[in-house]
Order: structure tokens, then C-alpha cells, then sequence
């Protein structure tokens, strides 16, 4: 497969129209090849666009050698998040009513640690009208589940006992707005959830009222602590925070770009904006990019990746991911590669604790890809399909 670089640095410079960031926090302290823990299964959500075949496939990984130990039975589970102690999986079920009421539900199972089986702890629904949840974060402590409700427009907390089971829905926010672009933004529509690097505050996008908000878990709910606007009609979706915290970067879906922001995470506040750049760009096909897509940053702090959709779906079109080098100190980021080939419907991403591999769902490709990652230059390569999937659409890596 080929590889292709971006633009130069004095183009890329020229396009960003940003201003230079303030001086950053300390220097991430990664883990050696020593002490960095193993994978040990993995678990990938799928689900066909009738939802007939649909559930969670779990995987038992052997150094490069990836083997189906499990199917189990979930209706559209648009996103996985691991325990803390790596001991249960939570899933969100992205569909519009339960048991004839208008509501989402979420799933806790537990994990077998020698066979990686799961078996289905509870099922529990969101609040009336939190319908086709998003996301969902489960709190440094393992206490509590938070989950981003697109439809209804709300922040859920679901406490978590010390079985794993979750409880009845605790905590509500319920979110108003919207945003100019009337297709996508008639109300607010929350996306994604993510705690700070303290654990005392979650992050949460907006994209239906450009708004990436700043809460506190205050026992079993969520209370507001900040709210900060985007830019009108820009649909924030994805972030990714910076190992140090002080830095939160987020793709704009809606008009295919990424803003920096800086942030205080001893208080808990999302400061100014410090760039904001298109993500538009030319692909191997021909094509543009038709909406941002997911983004995460390896575990050095030196590099952050970007998921890219041609704008046009055709059976010739690819999809990319950018790679780019953070500058270590200003946080500025330079565009280093575009990985086009053999990528289609980039659907999400994880990136492997030890840096040197990134795990990309390909809905068109029917499985998951493992793209080498050189930890010095950041650059993919060597891409190598590790498990066959129909129509993936979340993953998670537990470690062993």
C-alpha cells in the first residue's frame, strides 16, 4: 500500500491562520517497552445499517495473532468503554425506543480474565426521550457511567456498583440550542464525553449547539461547570486531550476542521481558542474531504492523528488519516503524512498502549486494520488486516 505526505511546512503555515500557544506543561512520561502492559482481547462492536446483524465480537490477541472467541447478542453498540480495573465493558445501544418507550440504552457485562468471554451483567434505559446515544466515559474511580445522548439532547449518569452492574439513571442535564446549520443542528445534540487527565471533570461536544461544555460529577449527578461556544455552523464531535491536560484538540464535523484549545485542568476550565484549521484536503482519488472524523494522539504526546471522509461515498473513494507532530513546546501541530490506500468508511480508531500501532475500524473493508506506527517519526506504515468484521462500529483494548 502507498503512503502519501502532506503539504510542506511553509503551506501548511500559510493555511492554519492561527496564533502560537502559550508555553506548555511538563513533559509526558511515557512507559518503556518493559513495564507497558499487553494486549490481551479486544472487543469490537458491529452493526448492519438494518440492524439484523448486530452485537459484540470479542477477540483474543496473541502477539500479531487476533482469534474470534465470542459473538454475543447487542443491539447497535456505538461505543465501548473498558472499567478501569479492566475487569467490565460498558456498551451504549445507538437505537430510538425500549420496550416501546422513546429511549437509548446502556449494557454492562462482565469479563472471563482468562477466556475473555463476556456475560451480560444489565441492561439499562436512559431517560425518556435520550434517544441513539453516542458515547459514553466511565469515571477514573469506576463509580459512575456518563453517556452523551445525541437524541433528546441530554448527559446521563448511571452509578456503577461494585459488581460492575449499572443502576438506574442518577444524573440528568438536559442540553437546549441549536446551531445554523438546519440539517444537523435544529437542537442540541451531544456527542462525545471524556475526562480530564485529574478525573474531577468530564468534557463533553456539542455538535448540535457548537458548544464543547466542562462538567462535574457531584455524587451520583452532573452538575455544569463551564461552557464554551465554537465557531457557529462547525459541529464540534471528537476531542482528544493532550497526556499533560493542558491542551484539548477537537474535530468540527460539520465543517471538516480541528481547533486547539488551551485548558486549565488544575480548575477545570477550557481556556481560548489557539488554532483552528481546515482539514480539507486533496486525497489519492481526487476526492475532498467530506466531514472530520475521529482523532486520538499517541500515548509520547508527540503525535496526534485525524480520520478523514472522501466526499464522495463511491466505490472508488478512499478515506485518509493524517498524521501530525505536536510541537513540544507550543503544541502547534504540523501535518507529517496522509495515509490513503485501502481505507474505507474509517468508521473509529484506537491507538495500542505501546505507541507502535494503530487499530482502524473499516466499515467498507469488513474488519480491523492494524497500521504500523514508527514511534520516532510518528509515520504508518506496514498496514496488516487482523480480524474480520461485518460493518464495525466501536472497539475496545483491554490489557493484560
Amino acid at each position: 500500500m502507498k503512503q502519501r505526505t502532506l503539504w510542506s511546512r511553509r503551506e501548511f503555515v500559510q493555511s492554519m491562520g492561527c496564533s502560537s500557544l502559550a508555553a506548555v506543561g511538563p513533559r509526558v512520561q511515557w512507559l518503556t517497552n518493559s513495564n507497558r502492559p499487553k494486549p490481551g482481547f479486544a472487543y469490537v462492536g458491529f452493526s448492519s445499517e438494518d440492524q439484523r446483524d448486530t452485537g459484540i465480537q470479542a477477540f483474543a490477541i496473541r502477539g500479531e495473532r487476533w482469534t474470534s472467541v465470542q459473538t454475543v447478542a447487542s443491539q447497535h453498540p456505538t461505543a465501548l468503554a473498558l472499567h478501569p480495573s479492566q475487569r467490565f465493558l460498558y456498551t451504549v445501544n445507538e437505537i430510538e425506543s425500549y420496550r416501546g418507550l422513546p429511549s437509548g440504552t446502556v449494557e454492562a457485562y462482565g469479563i472471563d480474565p482468562d477466556s475473555g468471554h463476556l456475560t451480560l451483567l444489565n441492561r439499562q434505559p436512559l431517560s425518556l426521550s435520550g434517544t441513539l446515544p453516542r458515547h459514553l466515559a466511565v469515571s477514573p474511580d469506576g463509580g459512575n457511567l456518563v453517556v452523551a445522548v445525541h437524541g433528546g439532547g441530554a448527559y446521563n449518569v448511571l452509578p456503577i456498583d461494585a459488581k460492575g452492574a449499572l443502576g438506574k439513571v442518577s444524573g440528568i442535564v438536559k442540553e437546549i440550542g441549536s446551531g445554523p446549520n438546519e440539517e444537523h443542528q435544529d437542537a442540541a445534540h451531544p456527542q462525545m464525553v471524556i475526562f480530564d487527565t485529574t478525573g474531577r471533570h468530564l468534557l463533553g461536544t456539542d455538535m448540535g449547539s457548537d458548544r464543547v461544555n466542562v462538567f462535574t460529577l457531584t455524587g451520583d449527578g452532573l452538575s455544569v461547570h463551564g461552557r464554551s461556544a465554537t465557531q457557529p455552523g462547525s459541529g464540534p464531535r471528537h476531542m482528544a486531550m493532550h497526556p499533560t491536560g493542558h491542551l484539548l484538540y477537537v474535530t468540527n464535523h460539520l465543517e471538516a476542521s480541528i481547533s486547539c484549545y488551551g485548558y486549565d485542568a488544575a480548575n477545570g476550565k477550557l481556556q481560548d481558542r489557539l488554532q483552528h484549521s481546515s482539514l480539507s484536503m486533496p486525497l489519492a482519488d481526487g476526492y475532498g474531504t467530506r466531514g472530520a472524523g475521529s482523532l486520538l494522539i499517541h500515548p509520547s504526546g508527540h503525535f496526534l492523528y485525524t480520520a478523514h471522509q472522501s466526499s464522495t461515498p463511491s466505490a472508488s473513494a478512499s478515506d485518509g488519516i493524517a498524521a501530525w507532530r505536536i510541537d513540544s513546546t507550543t503544541g502547534a501541530l504540523t501535518p507529517i503524512q496522509l495515509w490513503t490506500q485501502g481505507l474505507r468508511d474509517t468508521h473509529a480508531m484506537t491507538m495500542l498502549s505501546d505507541g507502535e500501532g494503530l487499530l482502524v475500524l473499516s466499515q467498507r473493508g469488513d474488519g480491523v486494520v492494524r497500521l504500523r506506527v514508527d514511534p520516532a517519526s510518528g509515520r504508518l506504515g506496514e498496514p496488516r488486516q487482523v480480524a474480520r468484521v461485518s460493518t464495525p462500529i466501536s472497539l475496545a483494548v483491554k490489557y493484560v
